[in-house]
């Protein structure tokens, strides 16, 4: 039998699991372009001993361990602690999405190089999302976590100095008060843990709004020089768009409205999170659309 893996493919799973520990069992097929024969090359693997399952996951076989060391993966050796195994879980969950993806990197917290820039041991954050080249600090919100976590999570932020850009990824949006989550900064990105958002978020900064305004407004209205908005004509039209929940945008346009009760805010969405921004703003004017069509997937940016 040939003990090695058989691939670029297979050498990539287990390097990621030599470096993340843990992987759900269906997250391994983001490894593969064949999708449809990942569980063939996961038993072909676990029956060479590179990989072996705990309950639903995979982790590194006694083979894997010394293929990992021999070719000087990055190896961490295998926690069992069951509250943070369970982070480990949902982390390499993000890591396998984007592992084969041209816009988004992700870099987990335990593999960040300059360790200097999170010094405290006790931060939340779980990574960084590179998406198009902006880099946005990566927090998880679960069901799981209680109200002491989420105050925690507020408290890492507050004192977040590096990162102005935060992306929090939850699978229960209602635990999220908004007025809590606004902390001065550029951005802080709510959104729904599905493969859905996920894969929407490949094209956080791909949409072409220029495109859009200019087949709702026509050349009406200009780029804005305001915080609050995105284009105005400077007399009655403040329009803001959203791709995602943004907690800074929404309080920035809440305190606009305070201050100008005579203006009226125009918000552009993606459908699915009309409702949830009906109810922080209630009074603004909505143009609600399927954004997939204006998403651009061949846009570069530079430095």
């Amino acid at each position: 039998m040939n003990y090695f893996p058989n691939g670029n493919e297979e050498i990539e799973l287990i390097k990621f699991i030599t470096l993340y520990q843990y992987l759900y069992v269906t997250d391994a097929k983001y490894f593969f372009k064949a999708q449809c024969y990942y569980r063939k090359r996961i038993k072909n693997l676990i029956d060479k001993g590179l990989l072996r399952k705990i309950n639903l996951n995979l982790v590194l076989g006694e083979l894997g361990i010394d293929y990992a060391k021999l070719f000087k993966f990055e190896y961490n050796k295998l926690n069992r602690n069951a509250t943070y195994s369970e982070r480990l879980i949902r982390v390499a969950s993000i890591g396998a999405f984007y592992h084969n993806c041209n816009t988004v990197k992700f870099t987990p917290s335990f593999a960040i190089k300059d360790k200097s820039i999170f010094t405290t041991t006790g931060r939340r954050f779980i990574g960084i999302l590179d998406i198009n080249g902006i880099e946005y600090l990566a927090y998880q919100i679960s069901k799981e976590h209680d109200n002491r976590y989420i105050t925690s999570v507020i408290y890492d932020i507050q004192k977040e100095r590096t990162y102005k850009n935060i992306i929090i990824f939850t699978n229960d949006i209602s635990r999220i008060n908004i007025s809590d989550f606004t902390f001065g900064t550029n951005q802080v990105i709510i959104l729904k843990d599905t493969i859905e958002n996920k894969e929407k978020l490949k094209y956080l900064n791909s949409i072409n709004w220029d495109k859009i305004i200019n087949d709702y407004f026509k050349s009406n209205v200009l780029l804005s020089e305001y915080s609050f908005c995105d284009y105005t004509n400077h007399k009655d039209k403040y329009i803001s768009t959203f791709y995602f929940i943004d907690t800074e945008k929404i309080n920035r346009i809440k305190c606009f409205l305070r201050e100008n009760k005579n203006k009226n805010a125009i918000i552009i969405c993606n459908k699915d999170i009309e409702n949830d921004l009906k109810r922080e703003l209630p009074n603004a004017k909505y143009i609600s659309i399927d954004l997939k069509p204006y998403i651009d997937k061949e846009r570069t940016y530079y430095d």
